[in-house]
Formats: C-alpha cells, structure tokens, sequence
C-alpha cells in the first residue's frame, strides 16, 4: 500500500481520558487549539479543504514497549478527516460509508486498501489495549503552549479483591442486609463501579478515612469512585440498609510499576 495522507487512528482504551482539551484548563487548551488553527489559515492539514469551521486532533504516537503515548501534533482538520480519524465512533454513530468514501477520494486509494488499512488499525488497537496505563510524553513548547503546566496524570492501579465466586455467592444471599450485586474494576479509567440493592446509603474510605457518601433512592444502587489524585493504600465501602450495613474488602492501589 503506498503511503496514506489520511489514516485511522484508533485511540487505545487506557488513553480515552488522556485528552488535552480534558485534563488542561480551558483556557490553556484554548491556546493549543488557536495556535493549530491560526497555522491552518482555514485550510484542512489533511486534505486541504478549506473552510472556516475546522476541528482540532491530537496526533499521538504510542510506544507499547515503553507504555508511553507521545504527543506528535494538533492538527486543524475538516471534520471529514476527523470523522476517518475516529472511524469507530464514525460507524456507531451511523456515518460509516460517509468516512469511508472520504478515506478513498482523499488517498485515491480502493476499497481492498482501505479494508487492510482499517484491518491493521483494528489489530493495533487491540494490543494497545494491553496497557491499561500510559504515560504521556508531552512537549506543548511545539504547539504554542511553551507556558502551559504539564498536568501530573499518574493513577494507580486497583486490585479487585474479589472472585467471580464472591460475587455469585452475594447474589444468593437471602438476608435484609444490603446485597452487592455487582462490582466492576476498570483499571482503563481508574474506577471502582458498585451495584447494590437493599440498600439505601454508600460511604467511600480511603485508608479508613471517609472521602464519599452517596444517598439511593430507587431500587438498584449504583455508585462510582475513581481513583484519581489518591497517592496510594486502600480504598473501601460500606453500604447501608434499613436492616444493617455491609462494609467491602479492601481495594489495595499499588503502582503500576513502569
């Protein structure tokens, strides 16, 4: 295949949160976003349309061995090229054919080019998934922004203390105790997930000092706790019922060792 001005970029899934115009402030991304767009002076940087609505990307360069993701450029690009960009989100918002033609005219490629192309970006994209944490590599100097302050996004990784097994088990208790029903670990994000029901209240702890509560009002509970901006021990919870309290295991944060 010869070499292609427009390529999908699958964002792996430990840099969903990862984004700029996320984790800087508004008016520091602001910087970032007119310097790209003053040097695009209204002209995609991709396949040079011109228009005066352009999108700004993030052009990231990921390196699995090192768990890092570098930041290579802030395009200023039409939101056709940007739509080929993010491919996936393209097709499950039903615009798949829409980005699809778009890859063709602007690599004047065929289809059986573009169907390996998004085929290796599949592939890539699943082993990029292998790291739940990257480490960013930022230089924003390059882009305008020699001022802004590089934001610590370092997390820690969450031990699940609990089987499979544990989990069935507290779906057949038969008591009025609070009854978990559900409890995801999602070290992509950073995040402990808690259903429950027969319950009516939910207190957070980190290293046994409460950080959190949470009042339910409908039958099923859910509750969220991220792990951001805690440096390290545990984290745990107890849930509160009209007859009793159930208080969880310990969800032990270790780094993630790189």
């Amino acid at each position: 295949m010869h070499d292609l001005k427009l390529t999908i970029d699958l964002l792996p899934k430990g840099a969903w949160g990862n984004d700029l115009s996320i984790i800087l402030a508004k008016k520091d991304w602001e910087t970032l976003r007119e310097f790209a767009l003053k040097r695009a002076n209204g002209e995609c940087e991709i396949c040079g349309f011109k228009t005066d609505n352009l999108d700004v990307h993030e052009d990231w360069d990921f390196d699995i061995k090192n768990k890092t993701q570098t930041l290579k450029d802030i395009k200023a690009i039409c939101t056709r090229c940007h739509g080929v960009k993010h491919f996936r989100n393209s097709k499950r918002l039903g615009f798949e054919e829409e980005a699809k033609k778009h890859f063709l005219e602007v690599n004047q490629c065929n289809e059986l080019e573009f169907a390996s192309h998004l085929l290796q970006a599949e592939i890539l994209f699943n082993e990029r998934n292998e790291i739940y944490y990257w480490k960013m590599k930022l230089d924003l100097s390059k882009f305008g922004g020699s001022e802004i302050p590089i934001p610590d996004t370092s997390r820690l990784q969450i031990v699940n203390p609990y089987s499979e097994k544990d989990l069935d088990d507290f779906k057949n208790e038969t008591n009025l105790t609070p009854r978990i029903l559900d409890i995801k670990v999602n070290n992509y994000t950073g995040e402990i997930v808690v259903k429950s029901d027969i319950s009516n209240k939910i207190s957070w702890f980190v290293n046994d000092k409460l950080v959190k509560k949470q009042f339910n009002c409908a039958y099923i509970f859910k509750s969220t706790f991220s792990v951001a901006n805690i440096d390290g021990g545990s984290v745990c919870f107890k849930l509160y019922g009209d007859y009793g309290e159930k208080t969880s295991k310990k969800f032990i944060l270790k780094d993630w060792g790189y």
